[in-house]
């Protein structure tokens, strides 16, 4: 069983019933950085949905994830990270908390090519 920290791409895909993030997603152990429940969200109030329409889907991802927040640990690597790899600062955000036991799950092509990550269509 892996360990993965799965980004919005991940969550709104496997919350779309795309099967690849489906069995990676229910089969694994997971972690989500705090700042994927914001993109989420956000992601939500764009379409126009109202908070209890979409609450259910956030509250299936604290359930399910361990929640991990934003330290100043993973703050200052984060910067590093975005200014060495060329990603956007969620990105690296989010890419921050992989380690050498745990990849990131995502679609997101801006990762292509990164070490440790799992990158489904």
């Amino acid at each position: 069983m892996m360990t993965y920290i799965v980004d919005t791409y991940a969550w709104i895909s496997y919350f779309e019933g795309k099967e690849a993030f489906k069995e990676e997603i229910e089969d694994n152990e997971l972690e989500t950085p705090s700042i994927v429940l914001a993109e989420i969200t956000r992601v939500f109030r764009r379409k126009g949905l109202p908070r209890d329409a979409y609450s259910k889907t956030l509250n299936y991802i604290k359930r399910h994830s361990l929640i991990l927040p934003l330290d100043t640990d993973h703050a200052i690597k984060s910067g590093e990270i975005a200014e060495r790899e060329g990603l956007y600062l969620i990105d690296a955000i989010i890419y921050s908390y992989v380690d050498e036991d745990k990849d990131l799950l995502t679609g997101d092509e801006h990762f292509r090519g990164k070490p440790s990550v799992k990158l489904l269509k």
